[in-house]
């Protein structure tokens, strides 16, 4: 998982030097961040030169300072959502904070390196973007330098060929803090190439991070200190268990008529799309393995992944821990305890009236890390074309990597500051749970292959409205063999080109 730069989020503007960077992308040892203070012309020759403080908005990247690329025009297509336009691509300069940033951001870059972006937006429909995209690459032009789409979408093309191996490029440095380094290592066919990347520089992959909202004066009513929920978190012990007791305990029947019903108390409510899958992805489970090349084996039906699929089941079906219903109506109205949702659920809570929490999902079990992967893989990510214009290229990786690391540095934390009212600058508790989170985004290889597969929804079609613990293990019985087919024949196909 990504490292924490600092237990607290106040520690990260304060320490002199970062020593952690991605833990999955290997230790930085914060030698190339050290900036020293010149000693002017005329002072004592003999005083010693002053260390800069670092801090994540100075936080240096890898880049050679004399890059120049003489006003290059760099064309992106853009999936047309609007989410991707205003956080990924465009930004506004509207007096938003965060939209600000990302605007500034692209100015930012533009300056620094002398190039100029032209954002072309394609489809804003989820299904007919990909369609144009893939028009764009069987067509071989070099009409675009790079396209940013959403990941899932970017994975199957990429296991078809249409991407490079940004390993093999310059500029882009993956041991960065801004890049999701576990993210893409979980996330590529063949683990040793990166064909799309993930970081800062897409704000819509941060937005899909799970996230889980709670009530505090209602936790406070039922179940005293919340300092509790805090600490179980921070020791390990925030498991699905745990949390079903809460949302158990924390069921009254309002109205009194002995059933379960909209106007009771709860400790969630769900809808078919969505919770099943956002929790399956968030257990700390990852379901597969790799083999000796590196290629993942689905590693499904296990006894944990058994669990898993009798744990939901539960958590959804049994002893009134939830109900269907909105999610969002009902946490707001204060008829739910909890609301598992996103980052980007903080935009639909700006108006409530009492105090919430935020914590990352439970674990399984104690055992694992926690894996914040609710809805990431439908963030987007970057990738260049093959048929890209070859004389652009340094100029396209060294943008790539700038608007990443310049994103890292002020638009996420504008988004902190304004969406989820935490300050780098508040040593409180929530900051620590939001760097949790932060620090885990992550998608399981099943969902980030579900466009080209069909694995992300596994947990959500054997379990959401059956009759039964064991339905898991009875849909697993039918289907196995089709989905370990379909992905033995994308690698064997993978395999084949050139």
């Amino acid at each position: 998982m990504k490292k924490l730069f600092a237990v607290l989020l106040a520690a990260l503007m304060v320490t002199p030097l970062l020593t952690a960077c991605s833990e999955s992308g290997g230790n930085n040892d914060g030698g190339d961040a050290q900036n020293t203070a010149q000693v002017s012309a005329g002072e004592n020759p003999e005083a010693q030169p002053e260390e800069e403080e670092i801090t994540r908005a100075n936080y240096p990247d890898t880049l050679s300072p004399d890059l120049n690329f003489d006003g290059v025009q760099l064309d992106i297509f853009s999936f047309g959502s609007e989410n991707c336009q205003k956080y990924d691509a465009l930004g506004e300069l509207n007096g938003d904070v965060v939209l600000d940033a990302v605007y500034n951001r692209n100015i930012t870059v533009e300056d620094r390196l002398n190039v100029k972006f032209n954002f072309i937006a394609g489809s804003a429909d989820w299904g007919g973007f990909p369609g144009e995209v893939l028009q764009v690459l069987q067509a071989g032009t070099d009409d675009y330098d790079l396209v940013m789409e959403e990941s899932s979408q970017l994975f199957s093309q990429s296991i078809q060929g249409y991407y490079y191996d940004l390993l093999t490029l310059d500029n882009v440095n993956l041991e960065q803090p801004w890049w999701y380094s576990d993210m893409m290592e979980e996330s590529q066919l063949d683990n040793s190439k990166r064909f799309f990347l993930n970081g800062d520089i897409c704000l819509t992959v941060f937005f899909g991070a799970s996230a889980m909202y709670y009530d505090k004066p209602l936790f406070i009513d039922y179940f005293g200190d919340t300092n509790q929920l805090y600490d179980s978190v921070l020791d390990g012990t925030w498991t699905y268990d745990k949390f079903a007791d809460y949302c158990r305990n924390v069921y009254t029947d309002t109205n009194g008529d002995g059933k379960a019903d909209d106007g009771d108390i709860m400790g969630f409510r769900f809808e078919q799309w969505g919770i099943p899958n956002y929790m399956s992805m968030s257990t700390g489970l990852k379901y597969v393995t790799r083999d000796e090349e590196g290629f993942p084996i689905l590693d499904i039906y296990t006894d944990e992944g058994i669990r898993w699929g009798e744990t939901l089941y539960r958590l959804l079906y049994t002893d009134n821990i939830s109900m269907l219903g909105s999610k969002q109506d009902t946490f707001i109205a204060g008829k739910s305890l909890f609301y598992p949702g996103m980052f980007d659920t903080a935009m639909t809570l700006r108006q409530v009236d009492f105090d919430y929490g935020i914590l990352p999902y439970p674990k399984l079990d104690e055992s694992l890390d926690y894996l914040c992967g609710a809805a990431t893989a439908n963030g987007c990510g970057v990738a260049i074309p093959v048929s890209a214009n070859p004389e652009k290229m340094s100029a396209t990786t060294a943008a790539v990597e700038a608007l990443c690391a310049e994103a890292y540095r002020k638009v996420v934390p504008a988004w902190y500051d304004t969406a989820l009212k935490i300050k780098y600058s508040d040593a409180n508790i929530d900051s620590q749970m939001v760097d949790i989170i932060y620090d885990h985004i992550n998608s399981p290889f099943i969902m980030m292959a579900d466009k080209a597969l069909g694995t992300g929804s596994i947990y959500t079609n054997a379990v959401f409205g059956s009759s039964n613990e064991g339905a898991f293990a009875s849909w697993w019985g039918s289907n196995q063999k089709l989905l370990i087919k379909k992905l033995d024949k994308a690698i064997e196909n993978y395999k084949k080109l050139p």
